[in-house]
């Protein structure tokens, strides 16, 4: 899963948790997270008397409290057209939706920037245009990405790539309700519901796309070499839809 969704979700998580439980937000970055800055602009946002620069997440989380934020959701493209990079930043598809009294909803979106030892990241605030009183929905798609990972293990078997065939497995028994380490340490799991946490476990464990060593290395050639091109084409790009939806249910609904 690559840096800017892990990012996006932690933050959304931890703004549910701080709101449901009305305390302060505890968001704690990785290390690569050098900075993380949230703007809002009047030239963006245009009812705004003055432009404002949150220096951090709590920060940026009072300052929308004080606003009247009363939820929040997180979008992401379900699909990518080019499997080989999933993983690139800056595709401005991926957007934390917050919603405030009046029927006021902004939309933030992240730019990623290199820098010594790590990245900044910069969140700007735009105004959700089409606003209407309706909350984004998502499905629990459960019973298809368990159909999806048991089809797309028995591929990885056919093309002898037994430690892939281990993850997906692996993600199918989070799904399948067998005990699964690791997966419920933080703080915000223990308010979200069983189904949702063993989701966004599953997503975590079987995002097998990047680079040299991934999914999108090897055993595309294997396939290829097996007449399964098509097979393995299909399967991955049904993962890769699967993995989102599981993020979209399991960050957003409940």
């Amino acid at each position: 899963m690559n840096m800017e969704i892990i990012q996006i979700c932690d933050i959304t998580l931890a703004v549910k948790f701080a709101l449901k439980t009305k305390t302060k937000i505890e968001y704690f970055p990785f290390e690569y997270e050098k900075n993380i800055e949230f703007l809002f602009s009047k030239n963006k946002v245009d009812f705004l008397e003055n432009s404002y620069k949150a220096r951090n997440v709590e920060e940026w989380f009072e300052y929308c409290l004080n606003s009247g934020l009363k939820d929040i959701k997180l979008l992401l493209p379900v699909s990518s057209k080019n499997l080989n990079i999933p993983n690139d930043l800056n595709s401005n598809k991926i957007k934390l939706i917050c919603y405030f009294k009046n029927n006021l909803i902004l939309y933030f979106t992240p730019k990623w920037k290199k820098t010594s030892g790590g990245w900044n990241v910069i969140y700007t605030a735009h105004k959700y245009e089409n606003s209407i009183n309706e909350k984004f929905k998502f499905y629990d798609n459960t019973e298809d990405f368990k159909n999806t990972l048991s089809r797309i293990a028995t591929l990885a078997d056919k093309i002898d790539f037994q430690n892939f065939t281990n993850i997906f497995t692996k993600a199918y028994d989070m799904l399948d309700g067998k005990e699964i380490e690791n997966y419920f340490y933080k703080k915000y799991f223990s308010l979200m519901p069983e189904k949702n946490v063993r989701l966004f476990g599953s997503a975590g464990i079987s995002d097998v796309f990047g680079g040299m060593g991934s999914w999108n290395d090897s055993p595309s050639w294997y396939a290829y070499e097996k007449g399964l091109e098509s097979d393995y084409k299909n399967l991955s790009s049904e993962l890769l839809t699967q993995i989102r939806l599981a993020l979209l249910y399991s960050v957003n609904e409940w």
